[in-house]
């Protein structure tokens, strides 16, 4: 198994300038594992457009005038790419179609501006070939047995990241491969993180599971309700961010704009009214379609949220105490002032149904409420 940063080789292979009296044709021989075309400009600068593949004897259509390359992908068949915008580097073998979404950030952009910087140089090592034979009016070509310390971009390499993940998006299945886990599908735009945060979420479940049923000792039961109550928060927060990112590609002022990104959701019914308030989304309701029913966390259900949230918040950082602040926010009144809160069994595993709640709410809201 491939470990995680080692490189990943390109193929082999050749590129060849043919010059002939309609002008100069490419040609690539040799083996490639995958490969696609792009359009160049004149002056080797810009990357058009891809040129879609066409079948023997056809022409393909691109940009006139424009100078022909490709770019190989890796041994794995995937291609490196730098996103645009956060510039942050992945693999994939999502090339073409025009339009790639970056798995870090959500950015959309055409799917050459997401070419990798080492492939620019590969590119580069293309057009000079080009401009070569166009110069001296000769066939030239450029190939793996030419590759030397002063021509080493030539032969790029990719490298693993840690986390590979295939869209089960029906009609995608794209392959990605980045850093961290959760990620947005470079094809389709759709984020992984449902069945990771769904899976983190059962993780838990089977651990109350197991610890209710073969667990005896009242002390340490009391410290994995404890445990749960302040892991469920800290699963939903990333997971709330990630998915965050989607709604910072909308239009909106700078203003609103922080106050997104600043958003708190270790509070989430506080992130809730804000979401609600300038987008029309929330964490306790999905409205539903005909892909997936409503949901909606009942008045009864919040209040038990924003009990639990407030416990989670003492757990943390007095000890499980009750202070003035904790009985003022939580409207809890089963502990009184000094005294150390107890968290059930029941109420650790019905915490933890509702952070998934709002979770998977706020995914479909987000993901499924918008004309992306």
């Amino acid at each position: 198994m491939t470990e995680y940063k080692e490189a990943i080789p390109a193929g082999g292979g050749k590129i060849t300038y043919h010059v002939n009296a309609k002008g100069i044709a490419f040609e690539v021989s040799g083996f490639m594992r995958a490969l696609y075309f792009v359009a160049l400009s004149m002056d080797g600068r810009h990357i058009l457009c891809a040129v879609p593949a066409v079948g023997l004897g056809q022409v393909a259509v691109q940009p006139q005038p424009s100078v022909t390359a490709c770019i190989q992908s890796d041994q794995q068949s995937m291609w490196g790419r730098n996103c645009p915008r956060c510039e942050k580097y992945f693999r994939t073998n999502h090339v073409v179609p025009e339009i790639t979404h970056c798995p870090y950030c959500a950015e959309v952009s055409r799917s050459v501006d997401f070419v990798s910087k080492d492939q620019r140089v590969y590119l580069t090592a293309c057009y000079d070939t080009f401009a070569r034979a166009y110069r001296e009016r000769k066939t030239t070509s450029i190939g793996e047995e030419q590759i030397s310390d002063v021509n080493s971009a030539w032969h790029y390499a990719e490298v693993k990241q840690q986390f590979h993940f295939t869209c089960d998006t029906p009609k995608c299945g794209t392959e990605t491969d980045i850093l961290g886990d959760y990620g947005f599908c470079p094809e389709c735009g759709r984020t992984n993180s449902r069945k990771l945060f769904n899976q983190e979420i059962d993780r838990m479940i089977d651990r109350w599971k197991q610890t209710d049923h073969d667990t005896t000792d009242r002390n340490a039961r009391k410290e994995v309700w404890e445990d749960l109550t302040v892991k469920s928060v800290s699963a939903f927060e990333p997971f709330a961010k990630h998915v965050r990112l989607k709604l910072l590609l909308l239009p909106m002022t700078a203003r609103r704009r922080k106050q997104l990104d600043d958003l708190n959701f270790q509070r989430p019914l506080a992130a809730n009214e804000s979401l609600s308030k300038w987008f029309d989304v929330g964490l306790l309701e999905w409205p539903g379609n005909t892909n997936v029913p409503r949901r909606t966390i009942s008045p009864d259900e919040e209040a038990f949220i924003k009990k639990m949230v407030q416990r989670r918040h003492i757990l943390i950082h007095n000890r499980g105490i009750v202070d003035q602040e904790y009985l003022d926010l939580s409207g809890d009144t089963s502990f009184a002032l000094g005294e150390r809160i107890r968290i059930r069994s029941a109420e650790a595993k019905r915490f933890l149904e509702r952070v998934r709640e709002m979770g998977l709410n706020l995914l479909d809201c987000v993901e499924q409420g918008f004309d992306w």
